[in-house]
């Protein structure tokens, strides 16, 4: 049986929350990502540790998808080089950073389209 993503081990009710928090003024889906990226950049604190095919990455920042209008990419450090990964494909480590609550909604939100 695959893993539970991690986001998902938020409670819907703090998704939600944090969700209508950060889109409270957003009215279409670009206005509702922009507000998400902007909260999840100001909220969620960096740098942090999470695990990236089994290795262990420290992400440093996020950046907006050159590949998806509406895809937020986690800038990852390891051995002294960054890279461009989709949110969706890090796990976190057992320590959630203080912030993950907006980026679980992000991922939640995203994975409706």
């Amino acid at each position: 049986m695959p893993k539970k993503a991690w986001w998902k081990q938020n409670s819907p009710e703090a998704i939600s929350e944090a969700f209508q928090e950060a889109t409270v003024d957003a009215y279409d889906d670009h206005e509702q990502f922009m507000s998400l990226f902007y909260t999840i950049e100001e909220e969620l604190d960096f740098p942090f540790t999470a695990k990236l095919a089994g290795d262990i990455v420290s992400i440093v920042g996020i950046e907006q998808s050159e590949h998806d209008s509406l895809g937020l990419d986690l800038v990852c450090e390891t051995g002294g080089k960054r890279y461009l990964i989709a949110a969706r494909s890090v796990e976190m480590t057992n320590e959630l950073p203080e912030g993950q609550i907006f980026l679980a909604a992000y991922l939640n939100w995203k994975s409706k389209f």
